[in-house]
């Protein structure tokens, strides 16, 4: 009867396992209540401050063999790395850069050929130079690569690190400091993600008027992926109405969300731009929605 034993056995461990799946499903939903619970009682200031120090803790003696290993490579402050990314974790500043850089250079290659005068590059949103202080080392020699952020100690520290780039500030409404037609690609990373629908639809004019006639944008957002990280309420307004956001936090910071469909992008934000691809949570290290679009 060894079978029958060896059946109970995988029956146990298959309950567990539905068992564990349960109530992680409970973790997730008392998570998601705690988290809607301090936005809507305005403490996730606080909430953010706490988050912070414990990851500050955590990834302290990580950083200190970082810096050991790679004495020459500068990193920015903690807190400006975890404003941006909620990571002041020095090997993930360097590994996803550098791999966010090697993707976006081989997107670049793809869709938008190099113009006679060199490739002009901007980041709108480059916060402390992730991905783009990788950008002239893997697009080459003769690429204008330029930065802008509305974090101004961002664009203070990137100004003063990192050569081989301009960097400029920006205002969370726009415009760039920027003459029209000037770029030939154009990319943001998890901007989006963080803005109101009407700041949305000026810098997507905004973008549209400092590119090139052909010019490329590439961007990310949050899209399908990330419905099970909605309520019901927020699922059924995503479906009617294509944009969910929450607020109740200061806008372009990592806590301000917002969650747009791919049918509302293509059909309103991005209508000024012919789609060229779109991947659903594709982009390396965020997992968002990937965009190119062509002005």
């Amino acid at each position: 009867m060894a079978w029958l034993d060896s059946g109970s056995e995988r029956l146990q461990v298959g309950f567990k396992e539905i068992k564990n799946f349960r109530d992680q499903e409970k973790v997730n939903k008392f998570l998601a209540m705690t988290n809607r619970a301090i936005r809507e009682l305005g403490l996730l200031n606080a909430s953010e401050n706490i988050r912070y120090f414990a990851k500050v803790i955590r990834c302290y003696w990580p950083n200190r063999q970082f810096k050991s290993a790679h004495p020459e490579f500068k990193t920015p402050p903690r807190e400006l790395a975890f404003d941006a990314y909620s990571a002041p974790d020095w090997d993930f500043y360097k590994t996803s850069g550098e791999g966010t850089a090697a993707f976006l250079a081989t997107l670049i290659k793809q869709y938008q050929s190099s113009s006679p005068d060199g490739l002009k590059v901007l980041e709108w949103g480059c916060g402390p130079a992730r991905v783009i202080r990788h950008l002239p080392g893997v697009l080459g020699a003769g690429t204008d690569v330029s930065g802008s952020d509305y974090n101004e100690k961002s664009i203070t520290w990137c100004s003063r690190n990192i050569p081989g780039v301009t960097f400029l500030t920006n205002e969370l409404n726009p415009p760039l400091k920027l003459s029209g037609n000037c770029f030939d690609v154009c990319y943001s990373i998890s901007v989006f993600t963080h803005l109101s629908n009407d700041v949305c639809r000026a810098w997507v004019k905004e973008i549209y008027r400092v590119l090139k006639h052909g010019g490329i944008f590439i961007t990310t957002t949050n899209g399908e992926s990330k419905l099970e990280d909605l309520f019901p309420d927020e699922i059924e307004k995503y479906r009617s109405e294509g944009v969910v956001v929450r607020g109740n936090f200061e806008e372009g910071k990592k806590m301000y969300f917002a969650c747009h469909s791919p049918k509302y992008l293509a059909e309103n934000l991005f209508k000024c731009f012919e789609v060229l691809e779109h991947r659903s949570a594709n982009f390396p290290f965020t997992a968002q929605d990937m965009w190119v679009l062509r002005k």
